[in-house]
């Protein structure tokens, strides 16, 4: 299995849910998640919660919406 090294940095810290459809990320937060697609643009469970586990800033997205930023983003 292949590690992953991911930089962080620890800022603003919020999600914006609207009504429970509609994730809004902070700008640090997809800056995390663009740096991650780079290098992973198909992530696999496992390294999508890696991601949420060693990234702070990404510490209280639900891998879910992580799963569905990266659909999104290809």
């Amino acid at each position: 299995m292949m590690m992953m090294m991911m930089t962080c940095t620890d800022g603003n810290k919020g999600v914006v849910v609207d009504n429970g459809k509609y994730v809004r990320y902070t700008p640090e937060q997809v800056e995390a998640l663009e740096r991650f697609y780079h290098e992973y643009p198909k992530p696999t469970s496992i390294h999508r919660q890696q991601l949420i586990r060693d990234c702070s800033i990404l510490s209280n997205v639900e891998p879910k919406q992580i799963k569905v930023w990266f659909q999104n983003r290809r």
